[in-house]
């Protein structure tokens, strides 16, 4: 899916009032001045920033800049959504008519406008592309971003990590790959990331369990090398071939160790226990006599007696980091597009 975008569409109208900046030399020359950006909030209680530019000698503005997070200006969330860059700022562009009717309406036609972004003739400057990757438990999420911040590492270098986020060229001006448990972040709280209320409890909160989120951002300098400058250069086909791209240029042949939902059943001593017995250890020899028979019995309770080895070890629930991520993407339920929870 694609949530931020910054750019700007192809539109004559009155400037926005939005203030403006300017930098003044220490003899009280303005060595240059610009207009602010405008913080806009949807009726979801997320916003996106524009910004009249670029004006004529009539001083009407040509261009609007918008820059800000799409999907959830749109549908209060970013769970899921559009791979429609299109679309998404038809939808966006939509909003902001309604928002600023006595600004953005009488200087130009707004369907010529819009009949541009349907095309994709618009200026694209930076483009986020998600996504959502299910890892089968909370637990086994944070193990793989443990294992990620330790070993995985690109052309920017060693990944970093902070509150939980694992980054890859989280400095770099032209591209970079952020990792998290989405899950987490929704409960952390903060008006950034905080459900509105009214989708609170309706399953979005059970969806993002166990769901690892990877997070494409390309910056303006890469999208020109790469010859994207417009909204048409990025059909949804492109997004998926340039977040499996960049995907690539990751080194992620470590491993990371994930856990399956019936250790997590089980007290945390005893987890340590089964564990080892699935590797094909002689606990008999790593454990006391009462702590041997203490977790057996405890094991047998759900259909396991460590006292026989573990005739095959099992390795399965070790795997190459880029293996979880190379599977199938997560896709949007249909419970989604049935409570009107994607904008279309």
């Amino acid at each position: 899916m694609i949530d931020w975008f910054r750019g700007s569409v192809y539109f004559l109208h009155k400037p926005i009032p939005a203030g403006r900046v300017m930098s003044i030399e220490a003899d009280g020359e303005i060595s240059w001045e610009c207009a602010k950006k405008l913080l806009v909030r949807s009726s979801h209680e997320t916003s996106l920033k524009i910004k009249s530019a670029n004006l004529n000698h009539q001083g009407v503005a040509t261009e609007l800049h918008i820059d800000g997070n799409l999907a959830k200006f749109l549908q209060g969330h970013n769970v899921f959504g559009s791979r429609d860059l299109n679309q998404l700022l038809l939808l966006s562009f939509d909003k902001l008519l309604e928002l600023f009717a006595d600004h953005l309406h009488g200087c130009s036609s707004p369907a010529l406008t819009r009949a541009q972004i349907k095309k994709g003739a618009y200026k694209v400057k930076m483009v986020d592309i998600n996504q959502m990757y299910d890892v089968g438990n909370d637990q086994s999420v944070e193990a793989w971003l443990h294992a990620a911040e330790m070993r995985a590492h690109s052309r920017h270098g060693r990944s970093t990590s902070d509150k939980g986020t694992v980054y890859l060229g989280k400095t770099s001006r032209r591209w970079a790959f952020k990792f998290y448990n989405k899950w987490r972040e929704m409960l952390a709280g903060g008006k950034t990331h905080t459900l509105p209320v009214y989708l609170q409890d309706i399953g979005l909160e059970e969806f993002s369990k166990g769901k690892l989120r990877a997070e494409l951002r390309i910056l303006s300098k890469e999208l020109q090398q790469l010859g994207i400058t417009h909204g048409y250069h990025l059909t949804p086909a492109k997004v998926d071939e340039l977040f499996g791209f960049y995907l690539g240029k990751t080194d992620m042949t470590q491993q990371a160790t994930l856990l399956d939902d019936d250790l997590l059943k089980l007290p945390r001593p005893v987890q340590a226990t089964y564990q080892l017995w699935r590797q094909g250890a002689d606990l008999r020899n790593l454990l006391t006599h009462n702590t041997f028979y203490r977790h057996r019995r405890v094991l047998k309770e759900h259909g396991i007696d460590i006292n026989s080895m573990h005739l095959a070890p099992e390795h399965n629930n070790v795997v190459p980091l880029m293996r979880v991520i190379e599977a199938v993407p997560v896709g949007i339920p249909q419970w989604a597009y049935d409570r009107g929870l994607i904008a279309a």
